[in-house]
């Protein structure tokens, strides 16, 4: 469960996130949509412990964990970024990767890991997203923009978190490997029953994965659309809560 509670941040006189306050449910799989300069950066950013609020608490199975930094917050929170680049180690093979990211959160057993993950055990996460075992020996920079999202989720989610933040993870994919992506992620976030948030700008995907849709405007959360609210809207009445120019364009 996640809570935040009166959340303001504000870095000099750009109020970024205005006394804002939501809840998330155990297992809540929420799409927040906005334009640029809405603030999800900035909310993400807040949930993760990368910037801490101006005021306000951050609470997580109700803990407040508001004081802790992103470091901290690493065993709970969990985030994939749309730069395939920041969720892996490019020059290291995908076997290493995998490992690099199961024992980082064991320091005692991590330098040991890096060398002597089980090969049974990297084989069966890459097969879980469909992949040959034969990819374990490529380095990262090697592998398409989808296949390495693809790795970086499995490395990411090794250690099942507690709030699963998805930050624009398709952005950079083509069609084929973003469903591909949220396919699995949709399958993983069920089968664990995570908390989970997704920032994306496309309302297809807004409208095909989660139960929630919240609209971000202006540092606040000014619109809420339920699972059944969802079944009844296309993707151009979507753009027209974001953006009412947009709307007029289409």
């Amino acid at each position: 469960m996640l809570e935040l509670k009166n959340i303001n941040v504000q870095f000099g006189h750009n109020h970024v996130l205005k006394n804002l306050s939501c809840n998330v449910e155990q297992g809540d799989f929420i799409v927040v949509l906005g334009t640029n300069g809405a603030g999800k950066s900035s909310f993400f950013d807040t949930i993760a412990g990368k910037i801490k609020p101006t005021s306000g608490q951050v609470m997580i199975d109700y803990e407040d964990v508001t004081s802790l930094d992103e470091l901290q917050r690493s065993g709970m929170v969990t985030r994939i970024f749309q730069n395939t680049r920041l969720n892996s180690v490019g020059c290291l093979t995908v076997a290493q990767n995998l490992a690099f990211a199961h024992y980082s959160r064991r320091p005692a057993q991590f330098v040991d890991g890096m060398s002597h993950m089980p090969r049974e055990k990297a084989i069966a996460l890459v097969e879980q997203v469909g992949m040959d075992a034969s990819i374990l020996d490529r380095p990262m920079n090697a592998l398409s923009g989808g296949q390495r999202q693809l790795i970086a989720f499995v490395m990411s989610t090794q250690l099942i978190p507690k709030i699963l933040l998805l930050d624009e993870p398709t952005a950079a994919l083509d069609p084929q490997a973003s469903t591909k992506l949220l396919e699995y992620a949709a399958k993983f976030i069920k089968k664990h029953n995570v908390t989970t948030l997704l920032i994306t700008h496309d309302p297809q995907i807004a409208l095909s994965v989660g139960n929630k849709i919240w609209i971000l405007q202006d540092g606040l959360i000014a619109q809420e659309f339920g699972i059944d609210d969802k079944k009844n809207l296309q993707p151009h009445q979507l753009i027209g809560q974001i953006d009412y120019d947009a709307l007029q364009k289409i």
